[in-house]
């Protein structure tokens, strides 16, 4: 049966609980051959046992506890534990007077990161029955009393540091986890930003541009002059995307106020006016500059409803205004009488699902209305 283990815990932590096990156990020796006083009355130590035992001890406690935390096994957890106890309390009994119960500590230790809640009570409870003495000889009613209070403060401190212990690894794992996930979700983030800046920006430019030569193929043979008109155009429009680029750049690395935003949107509405239908343009309130993310941000926007206007409306008329209002906000209104959707379908579009997105980036809305035969209209609001 599985059990909860600290398996999934980094190599470190398991290099200190070695380390601490070891430094437990060396004490207890140290504390029993160089500071203990000899008496008349103490037995002869046999050291021929003594000392295989506690070598294999120290081992067991290693390699043991290592072996059982990477089976999660609870009968080999609890098999481990026992062996080890038992082995504890034979050397405590070849000791001088039972002078190492502390080498029994780590066993609580390690009994709260193998097993469960209840069997390490259980394991724990042994623990301070041994290092108390009272299974190995039955002590007066003071001593008693005294030695499991000893014992059992002893262990309480052990298993309330593992515990804390724990909780930091687990909550330091958590983190790492989170930071892990953070960086994913930026990483996410960004590549949807660079899709959107490449689908609104180069996604419209391109399609004119290809408009515009298709238009010069089609009359090169009949109409020169239109057909390098519509050259000129292209060419204009290539050299109008490359700014677009950079401007895009110059908008997401730098905090800057942008001054002609109206200019702008005018020049990408004459962009259209050789196409398929008709685009005005005009302004209300007093023009001012704006941030330079919401520059792109009417920037982009402008140009996805002409694309949209352009594969997918059917219009005759566009009209699109750009509102600059006193509470501080701008605001870009754009509609056209073309043929309209289902409006479970409009909102499905990478670009509206763009143009939201971005809006909402900047505290911002953006809004559609549209039906079957009439029409589509869009409304975004955007801090100046």
């Amino acid at each position: 049966m599985t059990v909860r283990s600290s398996g999934s815990a980094p190599a470190h932590d398991a290099i200190v609980g070695y380390r601490t096990f070891v430094a437990v156990v060396v004490s207890g020796y140290f504390t029993l051959i160089a500071l203990t006083p000899r008496t008349a009355m103490m037995h002869e130590v046999s050291w021929a046992q003594l000392l295989p035992l506690s070598g294999f001890y120290l081992v067991l406690g290693i390699w043991g506890f290592d072996y059982a935390r990477r089976r999660t096994n609870r009968v080999v957890s609890v098999a481990y534990l026992l062996i080890e106890f038992a082995l504890g309390m034979r050397i405590n009994a070849l000791a001088w007077g039972g002078g190492l119960p502390l080498i029994l500590l780590p066993l609580a230790a390690q009994a709260v990161i193998l097993l469960p809640r209840l069997l390490a009570a259980a394991m724990c409870m042994l623990v301070i029955a041994g290092v108390s003495g009272n299974l190995s000889w039955v002590p007066a009613w003071p001593d008693w009393l005294r030695n499991i209070a000893q014992a059992t403060a002893a262990v309480a401190f052990v298993v309330v540091y593992v515990g804390v212990a724990q909780r930091e690894r687990e909550a330091r794992q958590r983190a790492e986890a989170l930071s892990a996930e953070i960086a994913q979700l930026a990483a996410a983030n960004e590549r949807n930003r660079m899709a959107r800046e490449i689908h609104d920006t180069l996604g419209h430019y391109l399609t004119v541009i290809h408009v515009q030569l298709e238009a010069a193929r089609a009359v090169s043979g009949t109409d020169t002059e239109r057909g390098m008109l519509a050259v000129s155009r292209a060419q204009a429009l290539a050299k109008d995307g490359l700014a677009a680029v950079r401007q895009s750049v110059k908008a997401l690395r730098e905090d800057v106020r942008v001054d002609g935003v109206a200019e702008q949107i005018a020049s990408l509405v004459d962009s259209v006016r050789d196409e398929g239908f008709s685009a005005t343009f005009r302004t209300s309130g007093t023009p001012r500059a704006v941030s330079a993310a919401v520059a792109l941000a009417l920037h982009r926007t402008t140009l996805e409803a002409l694309t949209n206007v352009r594969k997918h409306a059917g219009a005759a008329n566009v009209e699109i205004e750009l509102a600059f209002r006193d509470d501080g906000r701008v605001q870009l209104h754009v509609h056209d009488d073309g043929k309209g959707a289902a409006d479970e379908r409009a909102g499905t579009g990478f670009g509206l699902r763009g143009i939201r997105e971005r809006a909402e980036q900047l505290e911002g809305s953006a809004k559609y209305r549209t039906a079957p035969s009439e029409g589509f209209t869009l409304d975004v609001e955007l801090p100046a």
